[in-house]
């Protein structure tokens, strides 16, 4: 008779059980490990690959700098010269000789400085201004009121526009001592007066705010134009 011992067996199938399980779990969790290194390796060269665009686009912006200031200084220049412009149409307005006054006004222009508004005046528009006029002698006027005028003349004519007000900003203090020196230079203006100058802000960047008057008689316009 043959017998067999089957709890023997039966614990051999049971250890086998086991060790399949636990050769499971130990793949499960080695995969996982497997997966998790394999995205992290991916997300470190995507990081590295990010960092390299970003010091290229860094060293691109770097070399347009140069390119970058050039497009404002040009910009600035478009402002000012926009600005010397609506003069000129202003002045065109008035009859004055707008071209050849604003080309030696801006001629006159250090870098420093930058035109605002430019209005021309008659000799009252002056005086509301609160100007001393006793700065500009007007030898038409005066030769006008030792000489009698018709009165038919006296209704028609208009006072002569002889004044011109300038106002602008300056980077620098000396730059409005040069530019009225420059101006004085100017044959047809007989006087230039620097009439306010203070301090004021633009953002947070401190200029000189300036007002000059500039005084050209009616007889020398017509030399000037």
């Amino acid at each position: 008779m043959i017998k067999i011992n089957l709890h023997d067996y039966r614990e051999e199938i049971n250890r086998s059980t086991i060790q399949k399980h636990v050769l499971m779990s130990v793949s499960v969790v080695m995969g996982s490990v497997l997966m998790i290194l394999f995205s992290l390796l991916i997300e470190k060269s995507r990081i590295s690959k990010v960092d390299m665009e970003v010091r290229t686009l860094q060293s691109q912006v770097t070399a347009l700098q140069g390119q970058v200031n050039l497009v404002r200084n040009l910009q600035a220049r478009q402002r000012r010269v926009n600005t010397i412009l609506t003069g000129i149409e202003n002045l065109r307005a008035n009859q004055m000789p707008a071209t050849q006054t604003l080309y030696d006004v801006n001629l006159s222009l250090p870098e420093e400085i930058w035109l605002t508004k430019i209005t021309q005046m008659d000799k009252q528009g002056l005086s509301s201004g609160q100007v001393p006029t006793i700065f500009f002698d007007n030898p038409v006027a005066n030769g006008a009121a030792n000489t009698p005028q018709p009165a038919a003349a006296n209704t028609k004519k208009k006072p002569a526009k002889e004044f011109l007000l300038l106002e602008g900003h300056a980077l620098e203090d000396d730059a409005v001592a040069r530019f009225v020196e420059r101006l004085e230079k100017i044959p047809y203006f007989d006087m230039v007066f620097l009439f306010k100058t203070e301090l004021a802000l633009i953002g947070k960047t401190k200029v000189r705010k300036f007002s000059i008057y500039c005084y050209m008689p009616t007889t020398q316009n017509k030399t000037a134009a």
